[in-house]
Formats: C-alpha cells, structure tokens, sequence
C-alpha cells in the first residue's frame, strides 16, 4: 500500500486525478458518490448489469447473476450487510468499502483513496484499514492520500511527499523508526528548512515576502488582548452530533497579525467562521470578547457592530444537487431538511459534468470582480471603524502579485493599529506574515510558534506524529 501524504488537499486529489486514463484506476473520495436510493448490487454494477442474452442479443437484467458476483465482491471487502439494503442505510465504513467493491466490479487495478479513514469510529476505520490491506495482499493496488503523517506511518508499506506539486518518494519498505519520522515531516516541510527560520521560507525573508519588516509585536503591543476567544466549541452543520472545534482558544492585540495554521479537518476555518455571526458550524458555545469585555456575534451584523469584520473567500461548504450537475449552496439553516431529502452533499463531491463545468466558467469570469472586492475591503480598513479583522484562506487562488499585495496591506492595517487573524492551510504563508502563529489540530488549539519559527516546528504542530 502506498501513501501520498501532503498539506495541501486539493494538490494531493490533483496528483490522483493524474493517473485517471493511464490504468484501470477509480478514485474513492471522502463523500459518498453511491446512490442512495439504489440497493448495494445495483449500486455495484451500475451502468454494467449482467444481462440474459435472447436470440444473440442482450435481453433484460440477470439480477441472479448480479446479487451472485455482488455478494462475492463485498464479501472480499469485508461488507455481509443483505443486498436489498439501500446505500442510503450503510454506515460510515461500509460506506468506504462498498465503493471499493464497485471499483472493482468496474474492472479497476488501481484504488486511490483520499482519507479513507476520516471521520470514521475507531472500530470503523480499524475495519477500513484491514480491508484496504487485505485488497493489497491479493494484488491490488492501493494508494491512499492523505495529510496525517502518522497515518501515512501506520499503513503505508512506501511513503511519499506531495510538495510544490511533485510527488517525492521518502519511506521504502522496512523504514520505521523515529528517524522515519524525521525523514517524513522533513519531507514535508521542505527540502532544506528543517531548522531554518520562516524568515528564509522559499529563500526570501518576512520583510522581503511582505515588502515591509517584520517588527516585535510582543515588545511594541499593549499586554491586554484587544479580541479574544474564549474556550470556544461547535459542532459540524452536516453531521450534528460531530464536534469540528473543541474548547478553543486565542487572542489578538491591537497591532499584531496572528496566523491561524491547521490541515483539513482542524477546524481552523470553522472557528472564525462559527464566531463571525455563526456562519459555519452548529450548538456552539464559548465566549468572544472585546477588551475583556463579552460581546454578542451570534449574527454578522451583531459582529460588525462590535467592531468585528471578516473577509472569506471559501466556498460554503455545502451544496444542493440540482439536474445537470450543477448546484447551489446551501446555508446551516436548511441543511437538516436537505440532508433527509438526501439532496444535499459536500462540496468536495462536485463531478466534472458539463452543467458544473459551465457554472466553474461562469465563476472564472467573476474572480477579477471578487479581487477587487477583497482589495478595496483591505485598503480601507486602516481607516475604518472596525477594530478586529478575521479573514479565511485570503489569498486562495490568487496569482503571485496579488499575493504580496494582500499582504502588504495586512501590515498595513496591523500598523493602524487594528488586530488581525489569518487562517490558511498555507504554513509558509502564515509564518511569513504573521507576528505569530496559533496551531490547531482535531479541533483543538495545539500550541503556537512566533516569527522566526521553522516550517518543520509548525508542521509538527498541525501534523502531530
């Protein structure tokens, strides 16, 4: 089993897709792409029904046949659940495991998975695990991305880094120990930065990355936090039961930029969010405060009018299936009754069909209106009445230039006087912007690092082994 491990999500589904029309390769994702309302063989051999042939030519479905090889494959995954069951009513792991059994009734070699085991009970993923090994020892070929390195420890027998889009081989067979270990987030974080500061990242300092110098915020910064979040948790808006943020905690002060570092699934994203008018995540509590004082942000405008103002360039995180494959997001508040209605899904599941292609096209053409937005926002901000700015994945999709100005106007705005946070899966970026860093991972609030760091101390942050 190999395993392409790497901080950047959507970078390590694009090295997956690579190998899409070179071998019988199928992609398992992290969203379910069954159909619910089918039962498990249909779901199997969709679009491939074994047929009765009549006087030479295919005649009607030989369901037989089909419930005969559907039972043989999901039993060589480990699934014994009865064949009338609907998709619909499979657990989490199953799940996983019957879609595997459907690649491989689709006559696929190659299974890629991405996090095969997230989100996944222990007893789930232990199951997931031995399946995937189990299809390895018969002569399947299993590659399993993923950003969790003692994951990728745990099952890979080789091991690889996904970094500035190449993929690098790191861990052979037999390799194990902590000096794996060390190879591995080494790797990861770059040849070359181990023990180097971030002022060095990309081999041009803070000050050059920025077009301004970096300065101690600890020493010019007042001592009391101008915004807080005080022991803060919410629960996923799809999943209600799942926590996605637990007991966190920062603080900004007046002046200071402080990062906010996490991979997929940390939550990092989902803590400005669920504080800035409860725009993501779901039962939260905790408190915000301004000045040591608590404030409501329970609503945007409630946030705005406490002095808080957020910029978001992530898409919502949910989206209703419309015909064509197109469709449309979907806010919390409707999430309960498109989630019974089962047509609601995760963005992460969105297909390349013609109807999404054509909305991605219309969507291009918006990018430039959507940079102008975001760089007014920052220009005038120095000025304005606000005192806090939140701001998830700023600089996503934006070319070199427009980069570097963005960041020039946080210190911009930081030198105003006002308290910024930054959340991007982007380590190298934080720690070049950034008077500190706040790292969380599972939810949580890990620790920090402050400028100078490496992206090897951050890395082993957000990535614990």
């Amino acid at each position: 089993m190999h395993v392409v491990l790497g901080v950047d999500s959507p970078g390590l589904d694009a090295v997956l897709a690579r190998v899409v029309g070179t071998v019988a390769f199928a992609h398992v994702r992290r969203v379910s792409s069954l159909t619910a309302t089918l039962d498990l063989a249909d779901n199997l051999f969709l679009g491939i029904e074994p047929r009765r042939r009549f006087l030479g030519l295919p005649g009607i479905v030989d369901r037989a046949s089909m419930r005969t090889q559907a039972t043989a494959l999901l039993r060589k995954v480990d699934v014994y659940s009865p064949l009338p069951m609907l998709a619909s009513q499979l657990d989490d792991a199953s799940r996983v495991l019957v879609e595997a059994a459907r690649a491989l009734a689709h006559g696929a070699t190659v299974l890629a998975f991405t996090e095969p085991t997230a989100g996944l009970t222990d007893a789930g993923a232990e199951r997931v695990v031995r399946a995937l090994r189990r299809l390895a020892s018969e002569g399947i070929a299993v590659v399993v991305a993923s950003q969790r390195p003692s994951f990728a420890l745990e099952i890979g027998d080789t091991v690889s880094v996904l970094s500035a889009g190449s993929v690098t081989p790191v861990l052979g067979p037999g390799d194990s120990g902590s000096d794996a270990r060390g190879r591995l987030l080494e790797a990861m974080a770059g040849a070359g930065v181990a023990g180097d500061g971030a002022a060095d990242v990309g081999g041009a300092g803070a000050a050059d990355a920025t077009g301004l110098a970096g300065r101690d915020r600890a020493a010019e910064s007042p001592s009391g936090a101008v915004f807080e979040i005080v022991d803060w948790s919410t629960n996923d808006e799809f999943d209600r039961e799942t926590p996605v943020v637990i007991g966190a905690s920062l603080s900004a002060a007046a002046g200071e930029i402080v990062g906010l570092a996490g991979l997929e699934g940390s939550g990092r994203n989902e803590l400005l969010l669920s504080v800035f008018g409860r725009t993501a995540g779901t039962v939260p509590s905790g408190a915000v405060l301004i000045d040591g004082l608590p404030v409501e942000t329970n609503t945007t405008m409630a946030a705005i009018e406490h002095g808080i103002f957020a910029i978001v360039t992530v898409q919502p995180k949910y989206r209703v299936r419309i015909v064509g494959g197109i469709s449309a997001p979907a806010t919390p508040s409707m999430l309960p009754a498109l989630v019974k209605a089962g047509v609601v899904t995760r963005d992460d599941e969105t297909r390349p069909t013609p109807g999404a292609r054509a909305l991605d096209a219309v969507r291009m053409r918006g990018r430039d209106d959507e940079w102008v937005r975001i760089r007014s926002l920052l220009e005038l901000f120095p000025e304005s009445q606000h005192r806090v700015l939140l701001l998830v994945e700023p600089t996503r999709e934006l070319d070199a230039e427009r980069r570097a100005e963005v960041w020039r106007l946080l210190r911009v705005i930081a030198d105003a006087g006002k308290a910024v946070i930054v959340a991007s899966a982007d380590l190298d970026e934080l720690l070049a912007i950034s008077d500190r860093v706040v790292a969380m991972a599972g939810g949580r609030v890990v620790g920090d690092v402050g400028r100078g760091a490496s992206s090897l101390e951050l890395l082993s942050l957000v990535a614990p082994l």
